[in-house]
């Protein structure tokens, strides 16, 4: 499930920060690990909330996590509960409108979790060793958005070196650089 694949290499990037790693700035502007964390933990349990057929929010608001570890677990087991008996073919909300729960997963969700890693490792210092299946769905979900950019999700692209990667060049389209 690639739900689970992305999950589990947040999960192993987390375990990665040091004790003192948390004000670590990251590719994000403004954002440190903990900042970083906190975002994807609310977008984490987001996809719970979604699966249960809330609205999607206009505006979401990360709070700032004083144990983003635990905070990181909690929300990752209570959306694998909920997914463990989902309908996946049911329909939820998602920044596009009602779409399959496993598309909202699959597109949506799944970018943020595979570009969040992306950032954490880069932050760490470590390659960021996506799945390339992950990497192609995200990129697949994205590439038309073009280039230019989407206000509050990613930053314009930046150019791609001949040759780069696959994982690369969907970062570079998504603006970022290691």
């Amino acid at each position: 499930m690639t739900t689970k694949l992305a999950l589990d290499r947040f999960e192993e990037l987390l375990a990665a920060v040091p004790a003192d790693g948390w004000e670590r700035p990251t590719p994000c502007a403004k954002w440190t690990i903990a900042d970083l964390t906190s975002h994807v933990v609310a977008v984490v349990r987001l996809g719970r909330e979604l699966a249960l057929g809330a609205e999607f929010p206009q505006e979401a608001e990360d709070q700032r996590e004083a144990d983003p570890v635990a905070a990181w677990r909690e929300a990752r087991y209570a959306l694998e509960d909920v997914l463990a008996n989902a309908d996946f073919t049911a329909e939820v909300a998602a920044p596009v409108g009602p779409v399959p729960l496993r598309t909202m997963l699959d597109t949506f969700f799944l970018t943020e979790i595979v570009v969040h890693s992306w950032d954490l490792a880069t932050a760490l210092g470590v390659p960021p060793a996506l799945d390339a299946e992950l990497v192609r769905k995200v990129g697949d979900y994205v590439r038309p958005f073009g280039g230019a950019g989407t206000e509050g999700l990613f930053d314009p692209a930046v150019p791609t070196t001949p040759g780069a990667d696959e994982t690369t060049r969907l970062m570079n389209q998504l603006g970022r650089t290691a």
